[in-house]
């Protein structure tokens, strides 16, 4: 037998996972762990960065909700097309499609798409009564339907959800795209107002009751800031996409537990790329890249291409070529009223002043002042709009639509122009022109003319010269006004009081003369003790430390050994945590840190401290 071969040492350091480097010994980094996989109950959303599998749970969605916020262009919409598309057949879904982009889920999913008149003619609380039964799910495509059939459609449909019978509580999945223009925070002007509230408060209902009924509302915005805060404060579930608007990073980094500079990573999130937290996503905040859908999303931009080749003169031509609209003529109402129309369903000379006032651009609200005129009920605009697209009226009129019109846009261009002109003399223009329109209204539609201006009456040199004269003189608000009149210049009191205020002018009974902020700031710099300060310039203590917060000015005085013998003799006396703030003359909350820092519990019944010794000993006093 031949002699044993030789091992080498370094293959014999390998074999027991270490090598020998500059003559010590180090560990080799243990193997790279494999990538965690999703938990049974959960859908794969997507991978984070380390190749694990992000995952959301079903179970805990419907207990939580879901909130998905991304600008346009940060998939937001593909992700909501993913999470449809991996729940389908596990749970009942519905997703409410504004834009039309998600009917395509049908040539994949074997997926009911209903459209605004299929609801429109048989009702949404029928739809909803009827998807509660039958359990199947859908994509309702409202990309026809007029802002006004959109916000009643799913008002009356999500009421219904809330009040199904309790033997159709079954788990299902609301999903609602673009949701900020369902239900947008602020009144845009194309939805009557009562329909308006009407669809947040039963949008709001269904993310707060839906839970114990088995409904999990999944809400996507591409504007959480232009979105009804009813509706979307309900989800525990939070997922955000790219979001570059500051309003919208504040409102959604806060949601995320963010500070302000770690919301700042938001507008940098690549395509596809989210940020989420809540209890259905798991411990902790997740970052990921959503994974691919298999239907195609007809919300894709168009690719770049360039336009036919066609000449000035050739396109004028053709413009040329179209006909001119020819407006039928209005409707005269009856001379005698027919009353057969006024419960819930129409008459016959109902629709027909429904159809002549669509084919006349009527505005909504006049058609259902004639409709009162000739002795039938006062019509929702709502219901006007439903009944006007069952018989197939479409109008492209603005106007009929509640959009602004251009003798409107001419208003308000002109008013902005003048900057004496205020927001609510606009209002009465409008009005007087024969346009109801609100405030918001009026402001909201400024912003989409790009007109807004900086509507703050600055005061000029020469009134701030009169106005700080009469207060260094001592003289009230309304003597101010007067002096302001008397040169020309119109202000009121709230004015005067936020100049005087701005300037740094106290007219109270205590108020503080320029000398003794001036002393307060000498004071403050050589770091006197507050009630040091307080005794010299005969104010309270709250007086000095209010004073010195406003302008910004701030000490930390060490602790005195004095200071710490008061506050331990304070401690064995018995006396209470606030005595010994007054005793030591320091602020409650920084007292009590300090008490618990040093091992002193004022928590302790007097009677017991004696036998006590500070947790700490005498205390750590530095």
């Amino acid at each position: 037998m031949g002699a044993p071969a030789r091992v080498d040492p370094l293959l014999q350091a390998l074999q027991r996972g270490v090598v020998a480097a500059a003559g010590s010994i180090i560990p080799l980094p243990p193997p790279p762990a494999p990538p965690r996989s999703i938990r049974a109950g959960q859908i794969l959303l997507g991978h984070a960065g380390n190749r694990d599998e992000v995952g959301l749970d079903l179970g805990k969605l419907i207990e939580g909700r879901l909130l998905i916020q991304g600008n346009s262009g940060a998939g937001k919409s593909m992700l909501l097309r993913r999470l449809f598309e991996q729940a389908h057949g596990k749970v009942q879904q519905l997703l409410i499609d504004v834009d039309g982009e998600f009917s395509t889920l049908a040539d994949k999913f074997d997926v009911a798409v209903i459209t605004s008149a299929d609801v429109l003619r048989i009702g949404g609380a029928a739809f909803a009564a009827h998807l509660r039964e039958h359990r199947y799910s859908a994509v309702l495509d409202l990309s026809d339907a007029t802002a006004e059939e959109s916000a009643a459609i799913v008002a009356d449909l999500a009421t219904a959800l809330i009040e199904a019978p309790p033997e159709h509580w079954h788990p299902m999945l609301v999903l609602i795209d673009e949701s900020q223009r369902l239900v947008p925070r602020y009144d845009p002007g194309d939805v009557d107002q009562e329909t308006r509230k009407r669809t947040i408060r039963a949008l709001a209902d269904l993310m707060n009751r839906g839970r114990k009924r088995g409904l999990a509302g999944v809400v996507a915005t591409s504007r959480i800031a232009e979105t009804s805060t009813p509706v979307v404060s309900k989800p525990t579930n939070i997922i955000v996409g790219r979001t570059v608007f500051d309003r919208d990073v504040d409102r959604a980094g806060n949601l995320l537990g963010f500070t302000v500079g770690q919301s700042r990573p938001l507008r940098s999130l690549s395509d596809g790329e989210f940020i989420g937290i809540g209890p259905a996503l798991g411990a902790g905040r997740v970052r990921f890249k959503a994974a691919g859908v298999l239907s195609v999303h007809k919300g894709k931009t168009p690719e770049v291409e360039a336009p036919p080749a066609i000449s000035a003169a050739a396109a004028a031509e053709l413009l040329r070529a179209v006909p001119g609209a020819v407006a039928e003529p209005r409707f005269t109402p009856p001379e005698k009223a027919d009353t057969r129309g006024s419960g819930r369903y129409w008459s016959e000379d109902e629709d027909r002043i429904v159809k002549d006032g669509y084919a006349n651009t009527t505005k909504l609200n006049d058609i259902a002042r004639q409709l009162a005129e000739a002795g039938y009920r006062r019509r929702t605009m709502g219901s006007i709009s439903m009944r006007a697209s069952a018989l197939g009226c479409r109008s492209n009129s603005p106007i009929a639509k509640g959009s602004w019109s251009p003798p409107e846009d001419e208003i308000l261009i002109e008013a902005y122009a003048d900057p004496d002109v205020k927001i609510m003399e606009i209002v009465a223009m409008l009005a007087a022109a024969g346009f109801d329109r609100g405030r918001v209204s009026v402001q909201m539609r400024a912003i989409a003319l790009g007109i807004t201006r900086d509507r703050v009456n600055y005061y000029t040199e020469e009134e701030t010269a009169i106005a700080k004269a009469g207060l260094e003189a001592g003289k009230s608000n309304r003597e101010v006004i007067q002096d302001l009149a008397a040169a020309g210049y119109q202000r009121g009191v709230t004015s005067i009081s936020k100049f005087a205020q701005k300037h740094g002018y106290d007219r109270r009974a205590d108020a503080w003369t320029p000398e003794e902020i001036e002393r307060l700031k000498v004071l403050y710099g050589e770091r006197k003790h507050t009630r040091d300060i307080a005794e010299e310039l005969g104010k309270t203590r709250s007086a000095v430390a209010a004073y010195a917060s406003k302008f910004g000015l701030k000490q930390r005085t060490a602790w005195s050994d004095d200071d710490f013998q008061r506050l331990e003799a304070a401690w064995h006396e018995g006396k209470s945590l606030a005595d010994a703030a007054a005793l030591v003359s320091r602020p409650y909350p920084n007292v009590a840190a300090t008490a618990k820092r040093i091992g002193l519990n004022f928590h302790i019944k007097p009677s017991e401290r004696g036998k006590a010794e500070p947790a700490n000993g005498k205390g750590k006093r530095s």
